[in-house]
């Protein structure tokens, strides 16, 4: 396929084409013009000219990869240069996850600790005023929003830890989530083991998802529990969307602690029999055996290694570990969390196998969620992306390199809606990443947890250059979705 005319901006030439459908690589050239992919096919130099060559011998192109569950929402506005994203291919992400979102803002003396893993900045009154303000600054990536459950709670309640609001309550969050999704919100996030969304019951959870089911948006959630009781807490939430007939996320899928890992095949099945049953259902999963949140202290004792992200009243324990602290401070580990809080943690409670066998499961996504606003962040905010390609793909070989691409590309546009992502294809949007496929990997770890990945070259968003180099103008648009139709 060609344009009108025979001028493009960029020709990417002689690459390995992964074009994110899944399918096999084929070798050839990719022409952009005006941000978008204007001609694919072989030795395209002979009938076009390009202001801009790149060389893609040896090399792997892609459609630039989508985050399915970030924690950026006030870093488009703090830290808008996002390098965390494009040095490891990430071209755009979907904000707004675990219950928790730059807008609606609270009412005066609502708040929730959660909050703090967005960052340091005032909720917006609206997602519209963030819209605005994202658009003014210009993002550097590519940002679809989710609405926080949390939020919702906090500005449409008086005691937003009452377990059943209110008629008018009810009402007045439905109407938030509705005027939320057309401003542009791709749909609602839960976060049932967070305060104030662990104390919501069916039916509110239920009125809200059929809001969503009304808009074809997506409901995602951070069940109510990863430990002994996940098998429950995954049915919870497929139960919602089975009765609300609503397109359903699990995020970030985990057994945590030992006596839980294995029983993700018992959940896994449970995601199986849903989707057989009509329920269009995914999940995403980051490609660590650790994960990380909020310092809880109910966990202090449970859980053998706890490294601390941040703390409020002790900042010099940033990347200390629970049990040195409480050592140092001579008393228990439940005391020392106390004490440190409010804070976040990294949990090393999660099973390799558990990790691999989620990730090959054919609905499931690659979500970072890493915390930017983190003083010593879980190494998944810098790496899961080349992680997957390096340790997953290349060493374990758990994935083709095809699979995994589209698990980080197509299958995410699919399912939260981002219409001209996800593919290589005359047409769609220029999100594209060159990367070398035998030296890509992360490099971010433990003890360095910002260090950039190597072998991603250069990534292109909406047609414009965003890594190695940054654009004057920051090539980012704000996502909003045309709405799919209600599941039947």
């Amino acid at each position: 396929m060609t344009g009108n005319n025979n001028t493009l901006d960029i020709l990417i030439r002689n690459g390995s084409i992964i074009d994110g459908s899944g399918l096999a690589r084929w070798q050839g050239d990719i022409g952009i013009r005006d941000g978008k992919i204007a001609a694919m096919g072989p030795s395209l130099s002979s009938r076009f000219h390009a202001a801009s060559l790149i060389d893609a011998t040896d090399r792997i192109v892609s459609p630039g990869f989508i985050d399915t569950h970030g924690h950026d929402d006030l870093m488009f506005v703090e830290r808008p240069d996002m390098l965390w994203k494009t040095s490891q291919g990430v071209t755009s992400v979907v904000v707004g996850n675990c219950g928790i979102s730059a807008a609606p803002r609270p009412l005066p003396g609502n708040t929730a600790e959660a909050l703090a893993l967005l960052g340091d900045s005032p909720l917006f009154p609206s997602f519209q005023a963030y819209f605005d303000q994202v658009a003014r600054l210009q993002p550097m990536i590519n940002v679809a929003v989710l609405v926080g459950h949390a939020n919702l709670r906090l500005s449409a309640m008086r005691d937003p830890h009452a377990p059943i609001p209110t008629q008018e309550e009810q009402h007045h969050m439905e109407a938030l989530l509705a005027d939320a999704l057309k401003d542009g919100a791709i749909g609602m996030s839960t976060g049932l083991a967070y305060a104030p969304g662990s104390v919501a019951q069916t039916d509110e959870l239920l009125g809200l998802a059929a809001v969503l089911a009304e808009h074809g948006a997506v409901h995602t959630s951070h069940i109510r529990n990863e430990g002994d009781d996940v098998e429950a807490a995954v049915e919870e939430v497929l139960h919602i969307g089975r009765r609300a007939r609503c397109s359903t996320v699990l995020s970030h899928h985990k057994c945590l602690m030992p006596g839980n890992w294995g029983r993700s095949a018992r959940t896994l099945k449970n995601i199986d029999d849903s989707r057989r049953a009509g329920l269009s259902v995914a999940l995403d999963v980051y490609p660590y055996n650790a994960s990380s949140t909020i310092l809880i202290p109910e966990r202090a004792e449970k859980i053998d290694d706890i490294k601390i992200t941040w703390s409020t009243p002790h900042p010099d324990q940033a990347g200390a570990y629970l049990s040195d602290i409480a050592r140092h401070w001579q008393c228990s580990k439940a005391e020392a969390a106390q004490r440190l809080s409010p804070a976040g943690a990294i949990y090393f409670a999660m099973d390799e196998a558990e990790v691999q066998r989620i990730l090959a499961h054919p609905c499931c996504m690659v979500g970072s969620d890493g915390l930017p606003n983190d003083a010593n962040p879980h190494p998944r905010l810098w790496g899961s992306f080349t992680r997957i390609l390096g340790r997953y793909v290349r060493e374990c070989r758990l994935l083709t390199l095809e699979a995994a691409i589209a698990k980080m590309t197509s299958l995410p546009a699919r399912t939260f809606g981002l219409t001209g992502r996800g593919i290589l294809a005359p047409g769609a949007q220029a999100d594209i990443v060159v990367f070398d496929a035998d030296t890509v990997a992360d490099r971010a770890n433990w003890e360095e947890p910002t260090l950039k990945s190597v072998g991603i070259e250069h990534v292109f968003i909406n047609g414009m250059p965003a890594y190695p180099s940054t654009p004057a103008a920051r090539p980012g648009h704000i996502l909003k979705p045309q709405r799919r139709q209600a599941h039947a």
